[in-house]
């Protein structure tokens, strides 16, 4: 692969150590919550959610 500057590096490791859920992680857990507000039946106004697009998937790999 060649000489790697020390910037790149850095933004490796920086990127390796990230704790920060990505949204394609948190997704299940989202959906679940949406879930339950949705089935409350106390709730005001109903909210719907969009079908998930094509080559999103729910589950994180590592």
């Amino acid at each position: 692969m060649g000489k790697s500057s020390r910037w790149m590096d850095k933004t490796r490791a920086a990127a390796k150590a990230c704790e920060t859920k990505m949204p394609w992680e948190r997704g299940l857990r989202r959906q679940a919550m949406i879930a339950r507000r949705l089935e409350d039946e106390s709730a005001k106004s109903k909210v719907t959610l969009p079908p998930m697009p094509k080559g999103v998937f729910l589950a994180a790999s590592a």
